[in-house]
């Protein structure tokens, strides 16, 4: 007999993980702002 999947889980973990997923690119968008910033900084 197969267990019954409570949808409401089911989208508790997906909204973890979009939740991560958003972290991460955000977190790649600022380093990449920051490293851009900081060439244009140290190239003068």
């Amino acid at each position: 007999m197969n267990p019954t999947i409570d949808p409401r889980n089911d989208d508790a973990a997906r909204r973890k993980a979009a939740r991560r997923t958003a972290l991460w690119v955000a977190v790649v968008a600022v380093a990449i702002y920051v490293i851009f910033i900081t060439s244009g900084i140290l190239s003068k």
